[in-house]
């Protein structure tokens, strides 16, 4: 791309494209979404003037839907209680698309950028692979499984940092593990 054409990108864009270029199969599904495996891991990133990426896009939906078995139909919406609006603070897809939806965050307080799944996984899942390595300051657990998050520094000697449970969430990673998540399992 020429140097013309990369200064006319937006810096949303641009970031985007930074990360497609630095890993392998990702696509991107809307202005502000990138989704790998056919939505098996889905990263959002904030809108111009936002701090915070925002609850999936229609696109996103869509592939949250299949990724969980539902129907194409199924979309995340604002939860309600009678006349008030209830919206989790973090984002993180809920149990329209299935129980087990799980997000990490780039900065404290659920900001900067998402990256979430919904499937099992018993083997490794580097952060590295989605541009995301030794970037988690933030957690949401939306379902059932356990999540372990570990620091691959030293070579096969991993540090375990935290371990999300079920149905929880955290604003902010301890001080000494910000920043340092190198990988995931699940169980």
């Amino acid at each position: 791309m020429s140097s013309a054409n990369a200064e006319s990108l937006t810096p949303l864009q641009q970031e985007i494209n930074q990360v497609l270029a630095s890993t392998e199969g990702g696509v991107q599904i809307s202005q502000n979404e990138i989704a790998w495996e056919g939505g098996e891991a889905i990263m959002a990133f904030p809108l111009p003037g936002e701090t915070q990426a925002p609850i999936s896009s229609p696109a996103a939906q869509r592939l949250q839907a299949k990724v969980a078995g539902k129907t194409t139909g199924t979309v995340e919406s604002e939860a309600t209680q009678g006349d008030a609006t209830i919206l989790a603070s973090d984002n993180c897809p809920t149990q329209v698309f299935g129980n087990d939806w799980y997000c990490f965050y780039q900065n404290t307080n659920f900001g900067g950028r998402r990256l979430q799944w919904n499937a099992a996984h018993t083997s490794r899942v580097y952060f590295s692979a989605y541009d995301f390595d030794n970037e988690t300051s933030s957690w949401s657990n939306k379902g059932g499984k356990t999540i372990r998050v570990y620091e691959d520094f030293w070579v096969n000697n991993p540090t375990h940092l935290w371990t999300e449970e079920n149905h929880s969430s955290s604003s902010s990673v301890y001080y000494a593990d910000d920043n340092r998540a190198d990988y995931f399992v699940t169980s």
